[in-house]
C-alpha cells in the first residue's frame, strides 16, 4: 500500500487507547462506574480496525495528529457503543471470550454506557484543531446520519422473527444499514478534511456498505447452524428463497464476490488513499475468513 505506512501508527494507537479509557462516567457512589465497565470492555481486545483506518488515512493526507485522533476516537467510540448495545439486544453473554458488559452490570447499565459513548463520539469531533473547525458541521452531520442509518438497520434486525419471509434484497438492505456506516466513516471523514467532494464521500460510503455486506455474508456462513431459526442469517434467507435447486452456499459466495467488486468499483474515481483503504478492509476480511476466495 503506497499511501499507507502502518509503521507510523504505534504512537497514535497508544494515545488513542489512552483517550478511549477516559470515557464512561465515573462512580457517583459505590456503584460499578461506566468508566470501569468500559475499561474492562476495551481490555477484552479487538482489532480497532476503524480507528486504524482513520489514523492511516490521516497520515497519508498529512493531517495534524489531533485531527487524526479526533476522527479515530470518534468512530471507535461509536463502534464500541454499537457492540455493547448489540450484546444487550442479542443477549450474547460474552464478547471476545469475556463476559459482556450487560452480564456484569445489567442491561440498563450497559445501555447507559453505550449512550454515554455515543455522546463522547461527538465530544471527540468537537476537539478538531482550529484549521479544520470549518468542517465540523459536515463531520457532525456525517456521524449523526451514520448513527441513524445503523439504528434503522438494527431495528429491522431486532424485529425479525423466523416466521417472516424476506427477499435476499431485503436482507442485504438491512445489513447495509447495520454494517456499512461504521466501515465507511473513518475514510469518509478523512476525505472530508482533505477536501473531498460530497459525491466522493457518497461513493466511499456506498462502497463501504458493500464491504459490510460481504463481512456479514462470510459471518453468516460460519454461523449458519447456530443461527438457524434464531437469528437473521443470509444463508437461510437464500435457502428459503432459491426455487431452482441451486446451492445456497454457492449463491452466498457469488454475492460475497459481487459485493467486493462493487466496493472497488465504487471508489475507483476517489483519491488513491480511499482505494487503498478499501483494499486494507478487503485483505482483513480474507484474513478473518480465509475460505472465501478473493474477488476477481
Amino acid at each position: 500500500m503506497d499511501a499507507f505506512d502502518f509503521s507510523l501508527l504505534q504512537i497514535d494507537l497508544e494515545e488513542l487507547e489512552g483517550k478511549l479509557q477516559q470515557y464512561g462516567s465515573k462512580p457517583v457512589k459505590d456503584e460499578i462506574s461506566l468508566n470501569q465497565l468500559f475499561k474492562d470492555h476495551l481490555a477484552s481486545g479487538g482489532s480497532r480496525t476503524r480507528a486504524v483506518l482513520a489514523l492511516a488515512a490521516g497520515h497519508s493526507q498529512s493531517l495534524d495528529k489531533s485531527a487524526r485522533l479526533s476522527i479515530a476516537a470518534s468512530v471507535e467510540l461509536l463502534h464500541q457503543a454499537s457492540l455493547i448495545h448489540d450484546d444487550v439486544q442479542d443477549e450474547d453473554s460474552t464478547r471476545r471470550g469475556q463476559a459482556a458488559v450487560w452480564t456484569v452490570a445489567g442491561k440498563s447499565s450497559a445501555i447507559c454506557l453505550g449512550d454515554d459513548l455515543i455522546g463522547a463520539a461527538f465530544e471527540e469531533l468537537a476537539q478538531l484543531p482550529e484549521n479544520h473547525i470549518h468542517q465540523l458541521p459536515r463531520l457532525v452531520t456525517m456521524l449523526s446520519r451514520g448513527i441513524s442509518v445503523m439504528a434503522a438497520g438494527q431495528t429491522i434486525d431486532c424485529q425479525w422473527t423466523p416466521a417472516q419471509r424476506l427477499s435476499f434484497m431485503d436482507y442485504e438492505q438491512i445489513v447495509r444499514h447495520k454494517s456499512g456506516p461504521l466501515l465507511g466513516l473513518p475514510i469518509a471523514m478523512v476525505l472530508a478534511l482533505a477536501g473531498g467532494s460530497d459525491d466522493q464521500i457518497l461513493q466511499v460510503l456506498a462502497g463501504a456498505s458493500s464491504i459490510g455486506v460481504a463481512y456479514q455474508l462470510a459471518d453468516d456462513l460460519s454461523d449458519q447452524a447456530e443461527d438457524f431459526n434464531q437469528r437473521l442469517n443470509g444463508y437461510w434467507v437464500l435457502a428459503d428463497t432459491i426455487t431452482d435447486g441451486s446451492d445456497p452456499e454457492t449463491a452466498l459466495r457469488e454475492r460475497f464476490d459481487w459485493h467486493l467488486e462493487h466496493a472497488r468499483q465504487s471508489v475507483k474515481t476517489t483519491p488513491q488513499f480511499c482505494i487503498e483503504a478499501f483494499e486494507v478492509l478487503i485483505q482483513a476480511l480474507h484474513q478473518k475468513y480465509p475460505t472465501f476466495r478473493a474477488a476477481a
